[in-house]
């Protein structure tokens, strides 16, 4: 764990490590034993061009997000029927607009208790926008809908007590609309890396794993990567503990 402020050389020190692992003239690793992950598709696509132009061309590890990697390892993983109809993915904005409907249809035919206080807030795409916020950071931390109720109650947060109300919905919806967003990406690629038979095949395959801006994981990103590390892989990860 390398910690570090803006500026210090960072990445610069991830991609010298990759380098010096895959060109080791006494112990090379292949490209494909290699695995970085990092936050949002620019800083991936900077840290994958800098990789390339240190090593000088030829093949390169895999260098990703962890929204893509999750992605990427369900399709790889699917069974043939679940190939043929994968999930699609959700945008922040489009899912705040399901989030707006469903909320609204279910204060109107009572399936939550809504707070009276709130009740002007539900037409607004802000409402919906906090409302997806608390429900993924719940999904993050591994609370299911009833677990957020018993927390809205014990502290005296009827709004929380609603949102627990609608989680079980919002699934539900998700599930028959065959539609899915990153927080569940993240969820469904670390049930799947826990499979042992996946496992088994992502510990043979992965010698090292690299994270950048590792205070910027949440823990459900967290278990992912404790996954997919085996017991003779290593883990290198540098952050700044004072952007978290």
């Amino acid at each position: 764990l390398g910690l570090a402020g803006p500026g210090t050389g960072k990445t610069t020190t991830i991609v010298e490590a990759i380098r010096a692992r895959i060109q080791d003239p006494l112990d090379p690793l292949p490209v494909e034993s290699i695995l970085a992950l990092t936050f949002g598709r620019k800083a991936a696509g900077e840290l994958r061009d800098r990789v390339a132009a240190r090593l000088g061309g030829g093949l390169l590890p895999t260098v990703s997000t962890f929204h893509s990697f999750a992605y990427a390892l369900l399709r790889s993983t699917d069974s043939p029927e679940e190939y043929l109809n994968p999930p699609r993915l959700m945008s922040g904005a489009e899912e705040d607009v399901r989030i707006r409907e469903l909320l609204k249809g279910a204060v109107t035919d009572g399936s939550i208790d809504w707070p009276a206080d709130l009740m002007g807030a539900l037409p607004t795409l802000g409402l919906a926008n906090e409302v997806r916020a608390v429900l993924a950071r719940a999904r993050e931390l591994g609370l299911q809908g009833g677990d957020l109720r018993r927390i809205g109650a014990a502290s005296g947060r009827p709004a929380w007590v609603a949102v627990g109300q609608l989680a079980g919905q919002e699934q539900d919806v998700m599930l028959l609309e065959n539609v899915i967003d990153y927080t569940e990406l993240v969820f469904r690629a670390l049930l799947r890396a826990s499979e042992p038979a996946v496992a088994r095949v992502l510990h043979q395959r992965y010698r090292v794993i690299y994270v950048d801006e590792y205070q910027d994981t949440d823990p459900l990103q967290v278990a992912l990567l404790r996954a997919l590390a085996g017991p003779q892989t290593a883990v290198v990860a540098v952050g700044d503990p004072d952007q978290a």
